[in-house]
């Protein structure tokens, strides 16, 4: 059951949940040079890397993860 119903602009957002760039213009900032230099030629943040780090990290001496992980549990047999 639905209650409580009232109009849209009855009541204005809390601060804290209004985003800030909506009043910047932003999003239609982007909008704009997507639409004349093509997708992908600009992002937020991370957004507009391609591809990952050419590096990787060296799990040579990685812990055990026998705490966390039954697959690695060590296994004693007794002869």
């Amino acid at each position: 059951m639905v209650t409580d119903l009232r109009p849209t602009d009855n009541q204005a957002p809390l601060a804290i949940f209004e985003n800030p760039h909506e009043e910047r213009g932003i999003g239609t900032l982007l909008e704009d040079v997507s639409r004349r230099y093509g997708r992908g030629s600009i992002g937020l943040g991370f957004a507009g890397i391609r591809g990952g780090p050419d590096w990787s990290m060296k799990r040579d001496m990685l812990s055990p993860r026998y705490t966390t992980h039954w697959a690695e549990l060590p296994v004693v047999k007794a002869a």
